[in-house]
């Protein structure tokens, strides 16, 4: 993202006009605890020292930009009169007037301050980074609240100042810039809503353009952010090395040695363990108690010791290693949709990923951000996108980005395919258990381990699996004979609406905006991922029928060799 601030401008005075303090303006950026003392704005704003004779200066929705103050006053005095309210007796001249310094009231925000700065490696005119801001200040507020911006040209970093009233041009209501308390966040830190907001929109635009992302300084709270979740991304691959390592390990010392080979660090010395990833630049160590909440002692040395008693095979470090990174491969490329995405519906992309055009709901257009890690390129310029199905998506409105709204994975992938006459491809999560077991199984055989509570274990594992896969498979079935019930009714409907036929609909509870198209779409990719289920299904089965018969076979030829003996 390109690097943005944001202050909340609370007094009159701030707005207000002063030559003296265009001569002696502190640069730009300033503590948010000094901003109470950075009077007199728009006069700093506009400086034509600053904005190239005041070239790079516009407005939205003044009349004069230099006058910027009293129009932004009059509309938020237009909204107060209309309510009777800020409206005194003044004795003097014995009339009804409004008092200007009720704005201020209950520190009311009078105004959002907002600073766009760009790198000079963009390679982008003033005019472009003007443009930029223009563009990105319209459709984080919907064009319903005036605003002027001004690109300074002063410093090697050229950016943007958009000052916009908080009061609705159309409505009269307050901008809606929302921020969560520490209390009622996750990580204890305050989320600026409405920043994170302005950044995704700012984001977006700027990197049509092709602009770069500037870093933020470290005592940044977004840059805390980021490192609490830079932790949490560690504790998730420290747990899954650690797993892996259980159940492919036969006692701690080589416990120690297989964790070492997958750049894990590991430490038994204190009352917790402690672990920490080589690979990764993680500094501080991670204690094994805040890896699963549940069972915070599974991760300790005692807990580990107990469970590794359970394993019979005997694995050399090298097979751990590329047995351990295979299986990182298949959690990577694990997806519940598969979808095709045409040209068309693609805004633009970055190195990052892919900008998408999407709509929420009838009349909201505007774009989603998929990460490069879910997107293969397509040669024709479109792509093919691997989504999970609870997975959320941030929506970009191009009428009022400030409003935050998501989309699930499984809507995203539904509009896309529907839009572009495609059917996404749906891989049911039994599929990729189901995988990772049979994997693991032949795994364990390969090196002789055919017996024993581990194989066991996993045999009874993939046995409920291909149990709930069947199960599955039913209800697949059930919504499949649903939908073609529904397909033949919409078909009716289309050619002779009868009143006795939509009261038939009514009553299963069908959607009145639904189409034929798509429900014949949700069909087809129903059946699609039957077959797909179906057919794992029946190659497991076969599979492991064919194991069976085979550990049969050398069950027999033991108790042969047993007998033999005893003779």
């Amino acid at each position: 993202m390109v690097y943005t601030k944001h202050f909340c401008i609370r007094k009159l005075k701030t707005l207000r006009e002063s030559k003296d303090y265009i001569e002696n303006a502190e640069k730009t950026f300033m503590k948010e605890d000094e901003f109470k003392h950075f009077e007199n704005l728009f006069p700093y704003v506009i400086n034509e020292d600053k904005t190239v004779s005041k070239q790079l200066v516009s407005g939205y929705s003044i009349m004069d930009i230099y006058n910027a103050t009293d129009e932004f006053i009059m509309t938020k005095k237009i909204k107060a009169l209309s309510q009777g309210r800020s409206i005194e007796f003044n004795p003097q001249t014995g009339k009804m007037v409004f008092e200007n310094k009720f704005l201020e009231k209950n520190n009311s925000v009078l105004a959002h301050h907002l600073i766009q700065s760009f790198s000079p490696d963009d390679n982008l005119s003033p005019e472009q980074i003007h443009e930029i801001g223009r563009q990105t200040i319209l459709e984080f507020t919907g064009g319903e609240y005036e605003f002027i911006i001004a690109t300074h040209v002063d410093k090697k970093h050229v950016h943007n100042h958009i000052i916009f009233n908080s009061t609705n041009l159309y409505t009269g209501k307050q901008f809606d810039w929302k921020i969560i308390p520490k209390e009622k966040t996750k990580n204890g830190k305050r989320f600026d809503v409405g920043k994170d907001n302005f950044e995704k929109v700012s984001d977006k635009i700027a990197s049509r353009y092709g602009a770069k992302i500037i870093e933020k300084s470290p005592k940044n709270s977004h840059m805390k952010y980021t490192r609490w979740q830079t932790q949490s991304i560690y504790k998730s691959q420290i747990k899954q090395r650690l797993d892996f390592l259980l159940a492919h390990a036969s006692n701690i010392e080589d416990f120690k040695k297989k964790a070492k080979a997958l750049n894990l660090a590991v430490d038994f010395s204190g009352k917790w363990a402690t672990y920490r990833l080589l690979d990764e630049p993680q500094i501080k160590n991670t204690r094994g108690r805040h890896l699963d909440k549940k069972a915070p002692e599974k991760y300790n040395l005692e807990s580990i010791s107990e469970r590794l008693q359970l394993n019979e095979g005997t694995f050399s470090v090298e097979e751990v290693v590329e047995r351990y990174e295979e299986k990182v491969e298949v959690v990577k490329q694990d997806f519940d949709y598969q979808v095709t995405v045409e040209p068309w519906q693609i805004d633009h992309h970055t190195e990052k990923g892919f900008y998408l055009n999407v709509d929420y709901g009838i009349a909201d257009r505007g774009q989603i951000f998929i990460g490069g890690y879910k997107v293969d390129p397509l040669e024709n310029g479109g792509c093919v996108l691997y989504l999970k199905k609870n997975e959320s998506f941030r929506f970009l409105s191009e009428k009022e980005a400030s409003k935050t709204k998501y989309l699930s994975g499984y809507r995203l992938a539904q509009q896309l395919s529907f839009h572009n006459g495609t059917v996404p491809l749906r891989k049911e999560p039994v599929i990729s258990t189901i995988n990772e077991l049979v994997d693991a199984i032949n795994f364990l055989a390969e090196h002789g381990v055919t017996e024993g509570t581990q194989m066991a274990q996993m045999e009874k594992q993939l046995m409920r699996a291909l149990q709930d896969a069947q199960e599955k498979l039913s209800i697949i079935d059930k919504k499949i004979r649903e939908l073609s019930e529904m397909a033949k009714l919409f078909l009716k409907k289309e050619e002779a609406p009868t009143p006795e036929l939509l009261e038939h609909l009514d009553c299963l509870g069908v959607n009145p905006s639904l189409t034929y198209q798509e429900i014949s779409q949700e069909l087809e990719s129903e059946k699609l991922s039957r077959k797909i289920l179906k057919a794992k299904f029946e190659q497991t089965v076969e599979e492991m029928d064919t194991y069976n018969e085979i550990k049969a076979t050398q069950f027999d030829k033991k108790e042969e060799k047993t007998k033999e003996k005893r003779i």
